[in-house]
Protein backbone atom coordinates (compact mmCIF):
# COMPACT_ATOMS: atom_id res chain seq x y z
CA UNK A 1 0.00 0.00 0.00
CA UNK A 2 1.52 3.23 -1.20
CA UNK A 3 1.94 6.00 1.82
CA UNK A 4 -0.66 9.21 2.04
CA UNK A 5 1.20 12.30 1.73
CA UNK A 6 -0.68 14.60 4.86
CA UNK A 7 0.11 18.11 3.72
CA UNK A 8 -0.66 21.74 4.56
CA UNK A 9 -1.70 24.78 2.66
CA UNK A 10 0.90 26.93 1.47
CA UNK A 11 2.81 29.64 3.95
CA UNK A 12 1.53 27.43 7.19
CA UNK A 13 -0.06 28.62 10.04
CA UNK A 14 0.23 26.96 13.68
CA UNK A 15 -3.08 24.99 12.72
CA UNK A 16 -2.24 23.76 9.57
CA UNK A 17 1.10 22.19 10.65
CA UNK A 18 -0.53 20.48 13.53
CA UNK A 19 -3.11 19.00 11.59
CA UNK A 20 -1.04 17.29 9.57
CA UNK A 21 0.98 15.70 12.03
CA UNK A 22 -2.53 14.75 13.52
CA UNK A 23 -4.11 13.37 11.30
CA UNK A 24 -1.38 11.09 9.49
CA UNK A 25 -1.42 9.66 13.06
CA UNK A 26 -5.11 8.94 12.73
CA UNK A 27 -4.35 7.61 9.88
CA UNK A 28 -2.21 5.41 10.97
CA UNK A 29 -3.90 4.12 13.76
CA UNK A 30 -6.75 3.85 10.97
CA UNK A 31 -4.62 1.11 9.54
CA UNK A 32 -3.37 3.60 6.92
CA UNK A 33 0.48 4.27 5.93
CA UNK A 34 0.43 8.31 6.09
CA UNK A 35 3.10 10.56 7.05
CA UNK A 36 2.93 14.71 7.13
CA UNK A 37 5.10 16.83 5.13
CA UNK A 38 5.61 20.22 5.51
CA UNK A 39 5.89 22.29 2.14
CA UNK A 40 7.49 25.44 4.36
CA UNK A 41 8.96 26.97 7.30
CA UNK A 42 7.68 26.85 10.66
CA UNK A 43 6.51 30.55 11.61
CA UNK A 44 8.12 32.07 15.44
CA UNK A 45 4.61 30.63 16.93
CA UNK A 46 4.64 27.15 15.87
CA UNK A 47 8.55 26.65 16.50
CA UNK A 48 7.67 27.54 19.85
CA UNK A 49 5.04 25.36 20.30
CA UNK A 50 7.27 22.47 18.54
CA UNK A 51 10.15 23.31 20.89
CA UNK A 52 8.16 23.66 24.30
CA UNK A 53 7.08 19.98 23.55
CA UNK A 54 10.11 18.66 22.04
CA UNK A 55 8.02 17.07 19.18
CA UNK A 56 9.93 17.13 15.63
CA UNK A 57 9.66 18.87 13.12
CA UNK A 58 7.57 17.17 9.68
CA UNK A 59 10.44 16.20 6.95
CA UNK A 60 10.55 19.18 3.90
CA UNK A 61 8.66 17.92 1.09
CA UNK A 62 10.14 19.32 -2.69
CA UNK A 63 7.30 18.14 -4.29
CA UNK A 64 5.03 14.80 -4.99
CA UNK A 65 5.48 12.48 -7.90
CA UNK A 66 2.03 12.17 -10.09
CA UNK A 67 -0.20 9.98 -8.95
CA UNK A 68 1.18 9.82 -5.21
CA UNK A 69 -1.79 9.84 -2.98
CA UNK A 70 -2.64 13.17 -0.40
CA UNK A 71 -4.91 14.33 2.16
CA UNK A 72 -5.13 17.75 2.26
CA UNK A 73 -5.77 19.43 6.22
CA UNK A 74 -6.93 23.16 6.58
CA UNK A 75 -7.12 23.64 2.92
CA UNK A 76 -9.05 23.15 0.19
CA UNK A 77 -8.31 25.99 -2.32
CA UNK A 78 -6.00 25.08 -5.34
CA UNK A 79 -4.16 28.37 -4.55
CA UNK A 80 -3.22 27.05 -1.63
CA UNK A 81 -1.87 23.57 -2.15
CA UNK A 82 1.08 21.63 -3.56
CA UNK A 83 1.41 22.88 -7.43
CA UNK A 84 0.69 19.96 -9.20
CA UNK A 85 -2.50 18.93 -7.18
CA UNK A 86 -4.39 17.80 -10.82
CA UNK A 87 -1.61 15.07 -11.21
CA UNK A 88 -1.76 13.56 -7.87
CA UNK A 89 -4.20 11.22 -5.84
CA UNK A 90 -6.07 12.66 -3.61
CA UNK A 91 -7.62 10.87 -0.78
CA UNK A 92 -8.75 12.95 2.08
CA UNK A 93 -9.80 16.65 3.33
CA UNK A 94 -9.92 17.47 6.68
CA UNK A 95 -10.96 21.34 7.25
CA UNK A 96 -13.10 24.02 8.37
CA UNK A 97 -13.17 26.87 5.79
CA UNK A 98 -15.58 27.68 2.82
CA UNK A 99 -15.34 24.75 -0.06
CA UNK A 100 -13.58 25.79 -2.84
CA UNK A 101 -12.74 24.90 -6.98
CA UNK A 102 -11.27 21.50 -5.99
CA UNK A 103 -12.46 18.29 -7.60
CA UNK A 104 -11.63 14.71 -7.62
CA UNK A 105 -12.18 11.67 -10.28
CA UNK A 106 -13.59 9.21 -7.66
CA UNK A 107 -14.97 9.59 -3.88
CA UNK A 108 -13.50 10.83 -1.62
CA UNK A 109 -13.04 11.32 2.47
CA UNK A 110 -14.19 14.50 3.18
CA UNK A 111 -14.98 15.97 6.60
CA UNK A 112 -15.93 19.47 7.09
CA UNK A 113 -17.00 21.46 9.97
CA UNK A 114 -17.74 25.28 10.61
CA UNK A 115 -15.60 25.36 13.74
CA UNK A 116 -12.52 27.24 15.08
CA UNK A 117 -10.06 25.43 14.19
CA UNK A 118 -9.38 21.75 12.31
CA UNK A 119 -7.58 20.78 15.64
CA UNK A 120 -10.81 20.52 16.79
CA UNK A 121 -12.55 18.81 14.33
CA UNK A 122 -9.70 16.31 14.66
CA UNK A 123 -10.38 15.95 18.51
CA UNK A 124 -13.86 14.98 17.57
CA UNK A 125 -12.62 12.46 14.98
CA UNK A 126 -9.97 11.12 17.62
CA UNK A 127 -13.15 10.93 19.75
CA UNK A 128 -15.98 9.26 17.70
CA UNK A 129 -12.86 6.40 16.99
CA UNK A 130 -11.68 5.78 20.43
CA UNK A 131 -8.82 6.52 19.52
CA UNK A 132 -5.84 7.58 22.55
CA UNK A 133 -4.58 11.44 22.05
CA UNK A 134 -1.21 11.56 23.39
CA UNK A 135 0.10 13.68 26.01
CA UNK A 136 2.16 15.75 23.21
CA UNK A 137 -0.33 15.89 20.73
CA UNK A 138 -2.79 17.50 23.15
CA UNK A 139 -0.06 20.11 24.12
CA UNK A 140 -0.07 20.32 20.40
CA UNK A 141 -3.92 20.51 19.30
CA UNK A 142 -4.40 22.66 22.37
CA UNK A 143 -2.10 25.40 20.93
CA UNK A 144 -3.32 25.12 17.23
CA UNK A 145 -6.85 26.02 18.55
CA UNK A 146 -5.75 28.72 20.65
CA UNK A 147 -3.44 30.18 17.79
CA UNK A 148 -6.78 30.28 15.53
CA UNK A 149 -9.72 31.20 17.82
CA UNK A 150 -6.97 33.39 19.53
CA UNK A 151 -7.95 31.97 22.74
CA UNK A 152 -11.67 32.32 21.97
CA UNK A 153 -11.66 35.94 21.32
CA UNK A 154 -11.54 35.27 17.35
CA UNK A 155 -15.46 35.32 16.20
CA UNK A 156 -15.12 32.06 14.45
CA UNK A 157 -14.74 30.08 17.83
CA UNK A 158 -17.92 27.97 19.02
CA UNK A 159 -18.23 26.05 21.76
CA UNK A 160 -16.94 23.03 20.32
CA UNK A 161 -13.56 24.68 20.22
CA UNK A 162 -13.77 25.79 24.12
CA UNK A 163 -15.04 22.10 25.16
CA UNK A 164 -12.20 20.29 22.83
CA UNK A 165 -9.87 22.79 24.67
CA UNK A 166 -11.23 21.55 28.45
CA UNK A 167 -10.90 17.53 27.33
CA UNK A 168 -7.94 18.00 25.49
CA UNK A 169 -6.62 19.92 28.74
CA UNK A 170 -7.58 16.74 31.29
CA UNK A 171 -4.70 15.21 29.23
CA UNK A 172 -2.83 17.57 28.16
CA UNK A 173 -2.26 19.37 32.06
CA UNK A 174 -1.49 23.20 30.76
CA UNK A 175 -1.94 24.79 34.71
CA UNK A 176 -2.52 27.99 32.88
CA UNK A 177 -3.45 28.52 29.08
CA UNK A 178 -3.94 32.77 29.50
CA UNK A 179 -0.46 32.35 30.23
CA UNK A 180 0.45 29.80 28.21
CA UNK A 181 -1.63 31.11 25.04
CA UNK A 182 0.39 35.01 25.61
CA UNK A 183 3.63 33.12 25.64
CA UNK A 184 2.55 32.07 22.37
CA UNK A 185 1.25 35.04 21.33
CA UNK A 186 4.83 36.86 22.06
CA UNK A 187 6.84 34.38 19.72
CA UNK A 188 4.36 35.07 17.01
CA UNK A 189 5.01 39.06 17.78
CA UNK A 190 9.21 38.33 17.60
CA UNK A 191 9.29 40.00 13.91
CA UNK A 192 12.32 42.03 14.23
CA UNK A 193 14.76 39.81 11.98
CA UNK A 194 12.19 39.54 9.24
CA UNK A 195 12.15 41.30 5.74
CA UNK A 196 9.68 42.99 4.84
CA UNK A 197 8.68 40.59 1.50
CA UNK A 198 8.46 37.61 4.58
CA UNK A 199 6.37 40.01 6.78
CA UNK A 200 3.95 40.03 3.97
CA UNK A 201 4.08 36.92 3.46
CA UNK A 202 3.96 35.69 6.77
CA UNK A 203 0.86 34.40 6.84
CA UNK A 204 -1.58 34.88 3.56
CA UNK A 205 -3.83 33.16 1.38
CA UNK A 206 -4.86 33.70 -2.24
CA UNK A 207 -8.21 32.98 -3.18
CA UNK A 208 -9.33 32.67 -6.73
CA UNK A 209 -13.25 34.35 -7.02
CA UNK A 210 -14.32 33.95 -10.90
CA UNK A 211 -11.28 36.19 -12.93
CA UNK A 212 -10.61 38.13 -9.64
CA UNK A 213 -7.51 37.42 -7.68
CA UNK A 214 -7.73 38.36 -4.22
CA UNK A 215 -3.98 38.24 -1.72
CA UNK A 216 -5.40 38.85 2.10
CA UNK A 217 -2.39 38.42 4.35
CA UNK A 218 -2.66 38.91 8.46
CA UNK A 219 -0.14 39.60 11.05
CA UNK A 220 -1.53 38.72 14.17
CA UNK A 221 0.60 40.69 17.12
CA UNK A 222 0.94 41.91 20.42
CA UNK A 223 2.85 44.64 19.00
CA UNK A 224 1.02 46.15 16.16
CA UNK A 225 3.08 49.37 16.49
CA UNK A 226 6.33 47.17 14.84
CA UNK A 227 4.35 46.49 11.66
CA UNK A 228 2.58 49.77 10.96
CA UNK A 229 6.10 51.86 12.13
CA UNK A 230 7.05 49.84 8.54
CA UNK A 231 4.45 50.53 6.85
CA UNK A 232 6.12 53.15 4.02
CA UNK A 233 8.10 49.96 3.40
CA UNK A 234 5.62 47.18 3.25
CA UNK A 235 3.04 49.39 1.25
CA UNK A 236 5.75 49.58 -2.29
CA UNK A 237 6.81 46.05 -1.65
CA UNK A 238 2.88 44.69 -1.56
CA UNK A 239 2.71 47.35 -4.68
CA UNK A 240 5.48 45.10 -6.52
CA UNK A 241 3.70 41.96 -5.30
CA UNK A 242 0.62 43.10 -6.83
CA UNK A 243 2.27 43.39 -10.16
CA UNK A 244 4.24 40.77 -9.91
CA UNK A 245 1.13 38.05 -9.88
CA UNK A 246 -1.50 40.01 -11.24
CA UNK A 247 -3.61 40.55 -8.02
CA UNK A 248 -7.04 42.37 -8.18
CA UNK A 249 -6.13 43.28 -4.89
CA UNK A 250 -3.60 43.32 -1.98
CA UNK A 251 -4.16 44.04 1.53
CA UNK A 252 -2.44 42.95 5.05
CA UNK A 253 -4.01 43.01 8.45
CA UNK A 254 -2.20 44.15 11.56
CA UNK A 255 -4.31 42.30 13.44
CA UNK A 256 -3.72 43.41 17.81
CA UNK A 257 -4.86 40.09 19.69
CA UNK A 258 -5.26 41.79 23.00
CA UNK A 259 -6.81 44.55 22.02
CA UNK A 260 -9.15 42.36 19.20
CA UNK A 261 -8.58 45.68 16.77
CA UNK A 262 -7.41 45.17 13.14
CA UNK A 263 -5.70 48.36 11.19
CA UNK A 264 -5.21 47.38 7.15
CA UNK A 265 -2.73 48.18 5.42
CA UNK A 266 -3.73 49.28 1.83
CA UNK A 267 -1.67 49.24 -1.24
CA UNK A 268 -2.53 51.85 -3.38
CA UNK A 269 -6.10 54.24 -4.72
CA UNK A 270 -7.28 51.37 -5.88
CA UNK A 271 -7.79 48.85 -3.46
CA UNK A 272 -8.48 51.71 -1.03
CA UNK A 273 -11.50 51.97 -2.84
CA UNK A 274 -12.47 48.57 -2.76
CA UNK A 275 -12.02 48.21 0.93
CA UNK A 276 -14.55 51.66 1.59
CA UNK A 277 -17.16 50.06 -0.97
CA UNK A 278 -16.93 46.74 0.77
CA UNK A 279 -16.42 47.01 4.44
CA UNK A 280 -17.67 51.31 4.78
CA UNK A 281 -14.31 52.49 5.97
CA UNK A 282 -12.59 55.64 4.52
CA UNK A 283 -8.83 54.91 4.18
CA UNK A 284 -6.12 57.49 5.12
CA UNK A 285 -2.36 57.03 4.24
CA UNK A 286 -2.49 53.51 3.22
CA UNK A 287 -4.23 52.81 6.19
CA UNK A 288 -7.74 51.68 6.98
CA UNK A 289 -9.22 50.88 10.63
CA UNK A 290 -11.41 47.70 10.21
CA UNK A 291 -12.41 48.30 13.84
CA UNK A 292 -12.72 44.37 15.46
CA UNK A 293 -12.56 42.49 12.11
CA UNK A 294 -9.56 39.96 13.22
CA UNK A 295 -11.26 37.22 11.71
CA UNK A 296 -9.97 36.90 7.78
CA UNK A 297 -12.21 33.51 7.36
CA UNK A 298 -15.38 35.13 8.84
CA UNK A 299 -14.97 38.78 8.31
CA UNK A 300 -12.66 39.25 5.21
CA UNK A 301 -12.99 36.97 2.68
CA UNK A 302 -16.51 36.31 2.55
CA UNK A 303 -17.21 39.99 2.18
CA UNK A 304 -14.67 40.19 -0.59
CA UNK A 305 -15.58 37.43 -2.21
CA UNK A 306 -19.39 38.72 -2.23
CA UNK A 307 -17.89 42.25 -3.88
CA UNK A 308 -16.25 40.17 -6.68
CA UNK A 309 -19.08 37.80 -7.09
CA UNK A 310 -21.12 40.65 -7.88
CA UNK A 311 -18.93 42.79 -10.29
Amino acid sequence: MSIVNVIWHKVPDTDSIISALVFAEYLVKSWVEAKAFRLWELNNETRFIFDNVWADVPELSTGFEASSKIALVDHNEKSQTVDNIDELDLEYIVDHHKIWALSTSKPIFVRFENIGSTNTLLYKMYSEASFEISKTNAILMISAIISDTLLFRSPTTTSEDVKAIEELNKIALIDDLEWYALKMFNAKSDLWDISVGDLIKLDYKEFDVWNFKIWAGTIETTNPDYSLNRKTEIVSKMQEIKSENRLDIIILSVVDILNEKNITIISDEHDEKIVKDVFWVASSDNLADLWARISRKKQIIPQLTEYYNKL
